[in-house]
């Protein structure tokens, strides 16, 4: 295993996983969609109009269901200065099916350790490296030290100042159980 690839895989599942954790939260939340599409449709062309596609129209559907070609785009559009040498693609066979595996019982895990809010509470983008450390450490069985020092690196460079604090509190009991 190359280290390097590694964390570059898991920089990709990251941005794959927030995409599933949105569009999960989307899909519950019908007036996020109707505003969407109502937003679009006063904001689009007349002769446009029988060419656009609607959020509600993508959430429900092939594309979101087609994973290899969800990574390849993601790779594509945000991750194109990695040649395929630098990605662990393994890594990303192993992780990605298991998105909603874990997402309840890392919810309930996080719930049992936060103490001023709830996992509902948290930034989207906590909540998917909580799943993605966890599934992890659970799937690969890498070392909770490894994990949450690259789940704090990632807090560091993708939030707000106040993550990388949480994420080692909550991670570390998270992996400790």
């Amino acid at each position: 295993m190359n280290i390097k690839s590694r964390i570059n895989s898991r920089k990709i599942l990251l941005v794959y996983f927030y995409e599933q954790y949105f569009f999960d939260i989307a899909w519950k939340k019908q007036v996020l969609l109707d505003d969407s599409d109502r937003i679009q449709r006063i904001v689009a062309n007349p002769d446009e109009r029988e060419n656009e596609i609607t959020p509600s129209e993508v959430l429900t559907s092939d594309y979101y269901s087609d994973v290899d070609h969800e990574i390849a785009y993601i790779i594509e559009n945000h991750f194109s200065k990695y040649n395929p040498g630098q990605i662990d693609f393994d890594y990303i066979k192993v992780i990605w099916p298991h998105f909603g595996t874990y997402k309840d019982l890392v919810r309930e895990k996080v719930n049992s350790h936060a103490v001023t809010f709830g996992y509902d509470d948290m930034d989207i983008m906590d909540r998917v490296l909580f799943i993605l450390g966890y599934t992890e450490f659970k799937e690969l069985k890498t070392p909770k030290e490894v994990i949450l020092n690259e789940m704090i690196e990632l807090a560091k460079r993708y939030w707000d100042e106040k993550s990388p604090k949480l994420v080692n509190w909550i991670g570390h009991k998270l992996l400790s159980e």
